[in-house]
């Protein structure tokens, strides 16, 4: 019979009710400096004793044990409902066995919950109202394009990207990537990516200062790893991204026997081939989170921005960012008829809020000084209700093949499905 998952000391229900947003209990706030995704890249590098200007929690200073060698496994899609799940309904042996020895903390995903904003934030050490990238697709208004953020590609155009032509985003190319920090702190930096994206666009900003790998399966990503690692000289970081999860929560369900045992295929492996290692180098320690968790999407609760919608005259743009977390861009003399509109006409399904007052409330992290990228934020943000999700038919126009409206999993809103996720570390030789 499997057993429930558990964690020494850890108060699992009242640590998701912390983060809780006073202002609608139904949304998670993200809790940066407090217990956030985006704390982690400040930890990884304060372990090589590398100051970082983010406020942090003292609570943080447990994580910096100073190792010679670190290896972060991004896990995408690893949220804590899946997990938990998981844990009851299935037997998870590896899962459990490698949680029982080790330090175990629930924390906030970014918001939207979603891979683009919060990989930026993982690789460079910047929160999102820094960076700028708020969800799947973004409009660009300095190129006036909407674009894929993963690719780069413009939306419909898979043969060309943005970066092709000499476009760079400002705030992000004249950022350090916490790869490029660490290199000039003599640390090696490591990334291990699928090879589907390993020379994304996406991949060109992030992985700039790190010896990119890209792999077939998750045992040849081990495999690779475990070479780096057998051959450093000096300090090294190595970071692991693995996708699979997150595909089979998109298109089977976050939820089912598929994602659990994909769970336990990769701390299987994580055991076998990295943890039980006899050539591992000393004071060697590992750090594992997610990006986001994952929903259930509910077909009766899909609303369609189609051609006949009442007030498309005054969008800029199609609707962006993603289907739990649409970004509106507005003509400035129609944002007040959008916000009268979605509240009389969704109030059940959704919130209206503008940018400006997300910002200020610190939902795109800490604001001080932070409002360089303001331009490319948007206007009004939908926080999703339930299970609600917002498609905008003039984007399949654009790009027929986008499926996202047949996903099972999906993800980018404010739940604690969406919001919540681990952050496992434990000393490994």
């Amino acid at each position: 019979m499997a057993v429930q998952i558990s964690a020494k000391g850890v108060d699992f229900e009242s640590t998701i009710e912390k983060y809780r947003w006073k202002n609608n209990l139904e949304f998670i706030k993200p809790a940066f400096g407090k217990g956030c995704i985006t704390d982690i890249p400040g930890i990884i590098l304060k372990n090589f004793n590398i100051h970082s200007a983010e406020n942090q929690e003292k609570s943080w200073d447990d994580y910096a044990e100073a190792p010679d060698h670190l290896i972060f496994l991004l896990i995408d899609g690893f949220g804590f409902s899946t997990i938990k799940h998981s844990s009851v309904k299935y037997e998870m042996k590896y899962l459990e066995n490698f949680i029982e020895d080790s330090s175990f903390r629930l924390i906030t995903s970014v918001f939207p919950s979603t891979t683009s904003t919060a990989t930026l934030s993982y690789h460079t050490n910047m929160h999102p109202v820094e960076h700028g990238v708020l969800g799947y697709n973004s409009y660009i208004p300095e190129i006036g394009t909407i674009c894929n953020m993963i690719s780069m590609n413009p939306v419909g155009r898979k043969d060309i990207s943005i970066l092709d032509n000499g476009y760079e985003i400002p705030r992000i190319r004249d950022h350090d990537t916490i790869h490029a920090t660490l290199g000039m702190n003599d640390v090696r930096s490591y990334l291990y990516l699928p090879n589907a994206i390993k020379n994304s666009g996406l991949t060109k900003l992030t992985g700039r200062g790190a010896s990119v790998s890209g792999y077939m399966t998750l045992s040849q990503m081990f495999t690779l790893l475990k070479k780096d690692l057998s051959e450093s000289r000096g300090r090294s970081f190595h970071f692991c991204y693995i996708s699979t999860l997150d595909a089979v929560s998109h298109k089977v369900g976050p939820y089912t026997s598929d994602a659990a045992m994909e769970i336990e295929l990769i701390f299987m492996l994580l055991k076998e081939q990295l943890v039980d290692s006899p050539h591992l180098p000393r004071n060697t320690s590992l750090f594992i989170s997610a990006d986001h968790g994952h929903m259930v999407m509910d077909k009766q609760q899909i609303i369609e921005f189609n051609d006949g919608f009442k007030l498309r005259s005054h969008l800029l743009a199609p609707v962006v960012g993603e289907p739990r977390a649409p970004m509106i861009w507005t003509r400035k003399e129609g944002e007040d008829a959008l916000m009268s509109y979605f509240h009389e006409n969704y109030h059940d399904s959704l919130i209206p809020v503008q940018i400006d007052d997300l910002i200020k409330q610190g939902f795109f992290g800490n604001a001080k000084n932070r409002i360089d990228c303001r331009d490319s934020l948007g206007d009004v943000a939908l926080l999703m209700k339930n299970s609600a999700s917002v498609f905008d038919s003039s984007l399949k126009i654009l790009d027929p093949h986008n499926d996202a409206d047949s996903l099972v999993g999906v993800h980018g809103g404010l739940s604690s499905e969406e919001m919540i996720v681990p952050f496992i570390t434990r000393k490994i030789a």
